[in-house]
């Protein structure tokens, strides 16, 4: 009922369906995979934990290529943080709320509770919120790059820091962070700008792709793209179980991105149907789905497993089932949040 009405108000939209429907399958294999429990083996855990978060910053360069002017830096930050920052402070106060009626039933210890308020004001996130500060920071960092009039060496500059924050994060850092709570303080500003240094590079390369082939992608021949969705599939999967070559960070952008052309690939051959409507209507409420499926409707779901079914584990074929009713749950919460809430989602 919810889907068939969105497409035929949205039918003559001037949106790029094959972007949204793209992004649409992400925030699924997001939810998805955060619902899964020892279903799908674990190369296509790897496979889909590799893109599903990096389309979003592949799409947002793609995006800002296609729109054609280049906003400058205080102009996106603006922009972004009513887009993303006010949606980040409003759902973190949901989730909050959300945690104080849980530690008053008994299911959420208060400590937890703290550490939500923390992971808030450093910018860390609760749950997925992460994500929205992190894109935000990476969209920033790659548009000083790109409106800078040295671009290529600031581009380079810019390279180096990302490969030895990442290097010191993931070598230096790591294994000394679990090892007191005061590190795991300290870690919570850290993150995000590490994983922000992760994104910067994707959006570059979704912009400079969209760039090439970006105002010609539509009117490809659609045999064609059928063919190279195919390709880039087996290729990104090729990556994942047998890559030919040991070079992490190649592997790693590869596997980030080249599914998310296969999917743009796709959704731009098999257009105007039920399937890619579904998948369209995810990806335009993508925001609403990852802002509530991790620290709201998964927890009630996984209470209802503990104390009602008395579940002693949260695993196995019944997660699939939790995951499309939290999907189906989600269908009301859309339209709440399009609707009377839309101001949370910075409408």
């Amino acid at each position: 009922m919810y889907l068939k009405k969105w497409i035929m108000q949205n039918k003559n939209t001037k949106r790029l369906d094959y972007i949204d429907a793209t992004k649409g399958v992400a925030i699924l294999c997001i939810t998805f995979l955060h619902f899964e429990r020892g279903v799908i083996p674990d190369w296509l855990n790897i496979w889909i934990g590799l893109f599903m978060v990096s389309t979003f910053y592949f799409t947002s360069g793609w995006l800002s290529s296609i729109k054609g002017r280049m906003a400058k830096p205080n102009e996106l930050l603006k922009k972004r943080i009513k887009q993303l920052g006010v949606p980040y402070l409003w759902f973190s106060l949901l989730i909050i709320a959300f945690d104080v009626l849980w530690v008053l039933f008994g299911f959420m210890d208060s400590g937890i509770l703290l550490r939500d308020i923390y992971k808030t004001i450093t910018l860390r996130g609760i749950g997925t919120l992460w994500f929205l500060p992190v894109l935000i920071i990476g969209e920033y960092i790659f548009t000083v790059v790109r409106n800078n009039k040295r671009k290529w060496m600031t581009a380079a500059i810019f390279m180096a820091i990302t490969l030895v924050a990442n290097y010191a994060y993931n070598n230096l850092w790591l294994p000394l962070r679990d090892l007191s709570e005061m590190n795991k303080l300290i870690d919570a500003p850290i993150r995000p700008l590490i994983q922000a240094f992760h994104a910067w590079p994707i959006v570059a390369l979704g912009y400079l792709t969209a760039r090439k082939w970006g105002n010609s992608f539509i009117n490809t021949n659609k045999a064609k793209l059928l063919a190279m969705s195919i390709v880039l599939f087996a290729i990104s999967i090729i990556l994942v179980v047998n890559p030919p070559f040991d070079i992490y960070y190649i592997n790693g952008v590869l596997s980030n991105t080249l599914p998310a052309i296969a999917f743009m690939c796709l959704f731009a051959v098999f257009t105007k149907n039920i399937i890619t409507g579904f998948f369209t209507y995810w990806g335009v409420n993508s925001l609403i789905l990852m802002c509530t499926h991790f620290s709201i409707t998964m927890e009630i779901l996984m209470a209802f497993d503990k104390y009602v079914l008395h579940h002693p584990v949260f695993e196995g074929p019944v997660t699939i089932l939790y995951f499309a009713v939290c999907i189906l749950l989600t269908y009301p919460l859309v339209n709440l949040f399009n609707g009377k809430l839309r101001f949370m989602i910075g409408k």
